[in-house]
């Protein structure tokens, strides 16, 4: 009897058993800092320097490394224009923000003891809208538009896991459009 054939017959084979896949989206949120490239600032009459509120949603399987993330942004500007106008409450001073939506796709492989901790590599793309000086919550009061565009951009971030919500530290690069780069700092969790 050829023994090779005994252990590759159906009866003998042990099956092995394969972990389920899994897949959901890991939702966020995030403070940091913007930097905008200093010509365009001057330019535009703001700090190269705006801080950054958002949230993202990152889809994930078990059986990829790969993720995909979109998200959003509130950023801050410093004005150094701003104007006073005289609205139903009163006199009001402007202020300057913007809103921005990104999208990113990359591995996201783990490591350490029990895969606590993992490592982020996205490369992404994102678009600012609503850029402008205003009076918030005035519908009838001016606005000056400020012209500040997103672009290209790679990400490099690290997390750990705590049980129920990851904390991570983000940075990312623009290649292209007028933000330098965004120093963030993220809280996740998955259901």
């Amino acid at each position: 009897m050829n023994l090779g054939a005994l252990l590759a017959s159906p009866v003998m084979a042990e099956t092995v058993k394969q972990a389920p896949v899994y897949s959901g989206w890991s939702w966020s949120a995030h403070v940091g800092n913007l930097n905008i490239d200093s010509k365009v600032a001057a330019q535009e009459k703001i700090e190269s320097s705006a801080w950054v509120l958002g949230a993202a949603a990152e889809h994930y399987s078990s059986d990829s490394s790969l993720t995909f993330l979109i998200g959003f942004d509130f950023i801050g500007y410093g004005d150094k224009r701003p104007f006073d106008q005289n609205t139903t409450d009163g006199w009001k001073k402007s202020d300057a923000s913007a809103a921005m939506i990104y999208a990113e796709f990359g591995p996201r492989i783990p490591f350490g003891k029990d895969d606590a901790n993992h490592f982020i590599a996205h490369v992404g793309m994102s678009g600012i809208f609503s850029s402008e000086r205003g009076i918030s919550y005035c519908s009838n009061c001016d606005t000056v538009s400020i012209d500040v565009n997103g672009g290209l951009y790679g990400v490099l971030g690290v997390y750990h896991s705590f049980n129920s919500f990851d904390l991570g530290l983000q940075f990312q690069q623009y290649f292209s459009g007028d933000v330098d780069n965004s120093l963030r700092v993220h809280i996740a969790t998955s259901f």
